[in-house]
């Protein structure tokens, strides 16, 4: 092909893929991280929490309480969650029940009961999406979306403006108040279904105003709760942090 026409074709193909993000749904996507921290939230590098996560059975009674916590690298695109039973974290060195570990290089699970192996597709899929959706998922604003459009809807009982976004293939419909404050967001997630993330209790942590509280439904049924009891932002971390567990159990 002509350097011309190839020119011309990468114009219109590149126009295209920018229609495709309204520019209403960009100022949201603005607005809304703005609404979190704007710069703060835009230059978080690495991001660390740990948080009690309380899960309910179908007729909404507590089934069961573990404490996460989550790793958060955006340099490097890799994400690291480490699942402990509550009772052990008072031991000096607590060992996770699990852990699952993504990056584009290795994604592995371990467990106490199985050795080291590859992480499922599914799951590394879950885990890679900690990089792009969620609050954390505004920190990119309207940069390097697929695709955006703009509702007026709800989400259950909270309505707003609801805002669909496509980021490296994972689809988020954000539910924003009148202040582009974020309540909650909705994902399809595969082999599980709708779920459906309420988010509260908003502080601000050096700069980025993030929520201490949230509330999850899966197929229109509560199914967690979960609380922030530790949170770092722009920690610096070691490999030791992203240690790979032994091959045996």
């Amino acid at each position: 092909m002509h350097p011309a026409a190839l020119i011309c074709l990468l114009f219109v193909s590149h126009t295209l893929a920018l229609a495709q993000v309204s520019s209403e749904a960009a100022q949201w996507l603005e607005r809304g991280r703005n609404a979190l921290g704007g710069p703060a939230l835009a230059n978080l590098k690495t991001y660390r929490e740990v948080t009690t996560n309380i899960y309910y059975t179908p007729d909404g009674k507590e089934e069961s309480r573990i404490v996460t916590l989550l790793l958060v690298d955006f340099s490097n695109n890799r994400v690291r969650l480490e699942i402990y039973d509550p009772e052990s974290l008072s031991s000096p060195s607590p060992i996770p029940l699990a852990l699952q570990q993504y990056s584009p290089q290795e994604s592995f699970f371990w467990s106490r009961e199985t050795s080291l192996r590859p992480l499922p597709a599914r799951e590394r899929e879950l885990l890679r999406s900690s990089l792009y959706t969620g609050w954390l998922g505004l920190k990119y604003g309207s940069s390097n979306r697929e695709r955006a459009t703009l509702t007026q809807g709800s989400l259950r009982n909270q309505s707003g403006r609801l805002l669909t976004v496509s980021t490296q293939g994972w689809v988020s419909t954000y539910l924003f108040g009148p202040d582009g404050l974020l309540l909650g967001e909705r994902l399809q997630i595969p082999g599980v279904g709708e779920s459906i993330t309420f988010f509260s209790n908003y502080q601000t942590v050096q700069g980025v105003r993030l929520p201490q509280k949230w509330e999850n439904y899966v197929g229109g049924v509560l199914a967690a709760r979960g609380e922030l009891l530790e949170v770092e932002i722009n920690p610096i971390f070691t490999e030791a942090d992203w240690f790979r567990p032994a091959t045996s159990p």
